[in-house]
């Protein structure tokens, strides 16, 4: 997990995406920083708002990790994209994390406009990992208050959702992955449990799984979520996406066959890295309501 990172915080920036770092409130005082990403060339007058929340088994990570994704989301799409930041455990636990993305979330819908950013054009949340679980908790959490602007789309790529003990019945017998792949390179069984250890959450609470509030899953935006076959928590990520489809929600889901997790950032060469870029800029244009020029995305990539 930790090669992957570091793998990802070097690749190249783009030119004329300005990077800004702000600081944003928390509920008890403190200040957690966030990278504001924005492409000096963009010509629209309306910006879309798109948030995104770093993985790291909620003991790791950085605002800059998915830098690669924040630029060229900015230069394509005019958006202001903003790579927000949350304390992270041991010394961090549960509920501490999903609490952050949320007042950072809240923070954001209420300032946008000082971003330069205008959520009616958009509103999209995303999250790798850690983060795809703490930017699920957050979007139910944003339709149960009915947060204004409403958040208009959702990007879960490899997310973190399930323990045995909430897997939903009619999906049990499709809940393998964790065994399946306890020994996959990038994350095996050993990591999760260590992250388990460290972050200390409780498995039934809606702060930890949309699962424990699956009354909210009505409602929620059109959402786009990536899984990786050799990945432990596989199952997490198409058990969500059979689940929104239960409850009528827009979902795309894109499943790359014998890659682990973390694979795009150990392993760029492969062409499923390249097309999990080319995915992933692709269907930001979806949740956004918009159709960039297939050349566009990949100059980018």
């Amino acid at each position: 997990m930790q090669k992957a990172m570091e793998l990802q915080l070097n690749q190249g920036g783009l030119e004329d995406v300005d990077e800004t770092e702000i600081e944003i409130p928390m509920r008890d005082g403190h200040q957690n920083k966030a990278i504001v990403f924005k492409d000096k060339r963009a010509t629209n007058s309306r910006r879309p708002l798109i948030v995104l929340v770093y993985g790291g088994g909620f003991m790791a990570g950085t605002i800059v990790q998915l830098s690669f994704v924040a630029q060229p989301l900015a230069r394509l799409y005019g958006a202001t994209v903003v790579s927000v930041s949350y304390r992270l455990s041991p010394e961090h636990k549960f509920p501490i994390p999903p609490n952050d993305v949320w007042d950072n979330i809240e923070w954001l819908s209420r300032n946008a406009t000082s971003l330069g950013a205008d959520p009616l054009a958009g509103f999209v949340i995303g999250g790798a990992s850690a983060g795809a679980n703490l930017a699920a908790v957050a979007i139910q959490k944003a339709v149960k208050t009915k947060l204004s602007p409403p958040v208009t789309g959702y990007w879960s790529f490899v997310p973190f959702l399930l323990e045995e003990e909430i897997v939903p019945e009619k999906y049990a017998g499709f809940y393998i992955a964790r065994k399946q792949n306890a020994c996959a390179p990038g994350l095996d069984d050993a990591s999760i449990k260590e992250a388990i250890k460290n972050y200390q959450f409780d498995v039934k609470s809606p702060d930890f799984s949309p699962f424990n509030d699956p009354a909210s899953f009505s409602g929620l935006p059109r959402t786009y979520v990536q899984a990786c076959g050799l990945d432990p928590v596989r199952d997490d990520a198409i058990i969500y996406a059979k689940t929104l489809a239960d409850h009528e929600v827009e979902c795309k889901l894109d499943v790359y066959p014998g890659v682990p997790h973390g694979f795009e950032g150990q392993f760029t060469t492969l062409k499923s890295a390249r097309q999990y870029r080319i995915d992933t800029l692709a269907n930001f244009g979806w949740l956004l309501g918009a159709t960039p020029e297939m050349q566009d995305i990949e100059n980018l990539v």
